[in-house]
């Protein structure tokens, strides 16, 4: 198959790359500003493009020039830089998706997995999560998403396009992140005390949210995207490691197991204390995606999370572009 990877460049993305290849697909990595560092090992098999989702025909060169078959709609505007421009966030996120679902109509392609987020819950969510929870979003970010989610639904009825969603209900962590989204504080932290960094936190040391190692987000989407069709019931899905909620000190702690003169300090954001403490819920059920199409997270701790990262870092630091 011939497979398109939008935010292809980014540190998911890459390593879905990675094993598509090893799957023997033909990939193509779609991104508005690649980042060819992080693919060094696997540049000369991919086929790179220079592209931004919120231009049409941009979109639909790439899905028609390369014969796609299959797309991972990994790209988007994050949490906070969508809220500081919601303009540029609808224009990418909104419209972006709904150009990529029109390009895969329009031109044949087989599947969609497209990546959302629990920031599509918000008013009236309580602790426990579930995928028929109400999606209520109250950021810029999971309004998009959450459109993105419907529209494809849409597209699902009304053409039988074979749409999948997976929904990130934890803060995805790994090397080489680089925008200062919402709770993006845990890789920042991780990776700079790893390269021997002062680090300054921008939420409070008892702030808590779910995580999820990028190997394991990897593998989920990876997952869903291959699943039989008539598995797929739910559409969308919620996904997340496990039950724990580690506080930013937790993870302090954990990084300091490994490195214990870590230069670690905090100075709370007041927009991003505010988002999160609109997010209610404490338990995210993903029994769903575990029942049809068989997610099975390997790094369910968040302490075995941080003490892969750091040895991620700190041997191949120039996989992840942070050498």
């Amino acid at each position: 198959m011939n497979i398109l990877i939008t935010g292809g460049t980014g540190f998911v993305g890459a390593g879905l790359a990675r094993r598509l290849l090893a799957r023997g697909e033909n990939v193509v990595l779609f991104d508005i500003a690649p980042r060819v560092e992080r693919v060094p090992d696997i540049k000369d098999k991919v086929k790179i493009i220079q592209g931004d989702l919120k231009v049409w025909p941009e979109v639909m060169n790439a899905v028609k020039d390369n014969k796609i078959d299959g797309i991972f709609h990994l790209g988007a505007m994050l949490s906070l830089p969508s809220e500081a421009n919601p303009w540029a966030s609808f224009q990418t996120n909104v419209a972006g998706t709904q150009y990529m679902l029109e390009a895969a109509r329009l031109l044949g392609v087989q599947r969609m997995v497209l990546a959302s987020t629990g920031a599509t819950y918000g008013l009236g969510v309580g602790e426990v999560l579930t995928d028929e929870t109400i999606q209520r979003p109250i950021s810029m970010y999971g309004i998009g998403k959450l459109f993105g989610e419907l529209l494809g639904r849409f597209y699902r009825r009304k053409f039988g396009f074979d749409f999948r969603c997976i929904r990130f209900c934890a803060d995805v962590v790994g090397p080489g992140v680089r925008t200062m989204a919402l709770p993006q504080y845990i890789p920042w932290m991780i990776e700079n005390a790893a390269l021997g960094r002062p680090f300054e936190c921008w939420v409070t040391e008892d702030a808590a949210v779910h995580i999820m190692y990028f190997k394991d987000v990897v593998r989920g989407v990876e997952k869903l995207f291959y699943a039989p069709k008539e598995n797929i019931k739910m559409v969308c899905y919620n996904m997340v490691n496990g039950p724990q909620l580690p506080t930013a000190k937790d993870i302090e702690n954990a990084v300091r197991k490994h490195i214990p003169d870590a230069k670690i300090t905090y100075k709370p954001d007041p927009l991003t204390m505010e988002i999160l403490r609109s997010l209610k819920y404490k338990v995210v059920d993903d029994s769903r995606a575990r029942e049809e199409w068989g997610w099975d997270p390997e790094y369910a701790d968040y302490e075995a999370i941080v003490e892969d990262f750091i040895k991620e870092v700190k041997t191949r630091p120039e996989m992840y572009g942070v050498s």
